[in-house]
């Protein structure tokens, strides 16, 4: 792996929905609840048929932050009184998930993962555990991965703006337009998500066109609003700068920016153009010390119930199908991974991008530097 790849991601979340710097520590943040709790009836409407679970916890790397706060109460809590196992949680690092992920003892049962890091996984010496037989699998993942990849849920990198700006912006050109468009662009530093196909579309390449990547071509376009552009740490930064007028643009989020238009800001965004992340999953070690408990909390996190809430929580879009249907049309209508929506949008090519991840880091991370 190459270092800044590891440096990088050790440190900073991709997740859209957490979008906030990964605590340097672990951090067991899992139920209050014991770990040897009485399993009790599954929430209303959830069908979870499990073998007889033996293990009493399940250790995940996540995020923390929001998301995972919510998580906590949406998810893992219920999980827990349904199967007696605890969720402890874990500091997210990717490079510690690869060092340990074929050993006989890891420290983790599972990690959260973009699609295309599982990808890159599965195609390398040390692919991830391959989910139990009994696992349901999410039908919007490419069906190359699902046996490695459920429990998670889709994002997008989207176009906000300003409504003080007077004239809407209709894509990534306007974007790069600092003429029409007046004012600083918010853009990301340190989560680097979508700035490389957010940059090629704004410079004419036609979505099918797209991948493999021209990694050169990207920054030489970048380089044209450099002067204008005010980078943002975190998803929350982004949301200040929005909120506060620093900047009149930003690249961020889908979930940040219906945060900021729901709470009266005078921002607007679009999902067309929007470069949507079509999945995630939980990637599990090859010997997970909690395996059977890890499983079924994969599982758990699968069933359209749980992936409704989330979805209505947090404006993460669903990888079950089903989940979509339990949504209101007015909160479907705001999901990156509602029919609609998708229809707009650039979907990543996971394996493609995952054959480009580490150049992608390395060049996107030179150009912020300079």
């Amino acid at each position: 792996m190459h270092s800044s790849r590891r440096q990088f991601l050790t440190r900073v979340s991709l997740a859209a929905g957490g979008a906030l710097l990964v605590p340097s520590v672990l951090a067991a943040c899992g139920s209050d609840t014991d770990s040897s709790a009485t399993p009790s009836a599954a929430p209303s409407g959830v069908d979870a048929k499990w073998p007889e679970l033996k293990s009493r916890q399940v250790v995940v790397a996540g995020f923390g932050g929001e998301t995972y706060d919510v998580r906590q109460k949406l998810e893992f809590d219920p999980f827990t009184k349904l199967s007696g196992a605890r969720v402890t949680q874990a500091a997210w690092d990717y490079g510690k998930f690869t060092e340990m992920v074929a050993k006989p003892d890891p420290e983790w049962d599972m990690i959260d993962f973009d699609g295309y890091s599982i990808a890159a996984l599965i195609e390398g010496k040390t692919p991830p555990g391959k989910l139990a037989d009994w696992v349901r699998r999410c039908d919007l993942v490419d069906a190359a991965y699902r046996d490695y990849a459920a429990g998670s849920y889709a994002y997008s990198v989207v176009l906000g703006w300003s409504t003080k700006l007077g004239a809407t912006p209709t894509g990534w050109a306007d974007f790069f337009d600092t003429k029409k468009f007046p004012g600083k662009r918010a853009f990301p530093k340190s989560i680097y998500a979508g700035t490389a196909e957010i940059a090629l579309l704004a410079d004419g390449v036609p979505k099918d066109k797209i991948y493999p990547l021209d990694l050169d071509r990207a920054i030489a376009k970048l380089n044209t609003i450099k002067k204008d552009i005010i980078f943002y740490d975190s998803y929350a930064q982004g949301q200040q700068y929005m909120a506060q007028g620093s900047a009149s643009m930003i690249a961020t989020a889908n979930s940040r920016l219906i945060q900021l238009k729901d709470s009266g800001k005078p921002i607007d965004w679009t999902y067309q153009d929007a470069i949507l992340y079509p999945w995630g999953g939980f990637a599990l070690t090859q010997q997970a010390p909690n395996a059977d408990a890890a499983n079924a909390l994969i599982d758990y996190l699968s069933t359209p119930e749980a992936q409704a809430a989330v979805a209505k929580s947090l404006y993460l879009g669903p990888t079950v199908s089903a989940a979509l249907d339990l949504l209101e049309p007015n909160v479907l209508a705001k999901q990156p991974s509602a029919p609609e929506n998708v229809a707009k949008q650039l979907s990543v090519d996971v394996p493609s991008l995952a054959k480009q991840d580490g150049e992608y880091v390395e060049k996107f991370f030179a150009w912020v530097g300079k």
